[in-house]
């Protein structure tokens, strides 16, 4: 299996940084503090696609860290961003059985002022 380092390493096609590293090691750790901290003060986008097409936001979706989703909600991510397969993080946690990240996910709302929808 590739360490989490392979599995986002820097593309040719993204200026993918130390620190977008970073936030994807607080979310495999679940540590909502740290994710906090980076993206306050590195501001950080958690949407950004690594070399595979996954991004932090959608690593917490599938994971099930609902404390990292809610941090990065808070921060205004767009709940409806798709990774390269065309998933978003709803459609993410609802796959990997992570019912607390789909109901949080659920509640955000979307412009126009519907509610997230698969």
């Amino acid at each position: 299996m590739k360490s989490l380092r392979a599995r986002f390493k820097k593309s040719d096609s993204q200026d993918w940084s130390k620190n977008d590293e970073k936030l994807l090691q607080a979310v495999d750790y679940n540590d909502a503090e740290r994710v906090t901290t980076l993206l306050v003060r590195k501001g950080l986008i958690p949407t950004k696609l690594d070399s595979e097409g996954k991004s932090a936001f959608h690593l917490a979706a599938t994971r099930g860290n609902v404390d990292c989703l809610e941090v990065m909600l808070a921060h205004g991510v767009d709940a409806m961003t798709k990774d390269s397969s065309g998933y978003n993080a709803l459609h993410l946690a609802a796959k990997h059985g992570h019912p607390q990240c789909v109901s949080k996910l659920l509640q955000v709302r979307v412009p126009g002022g519907k509610l997230g929808k698969c």
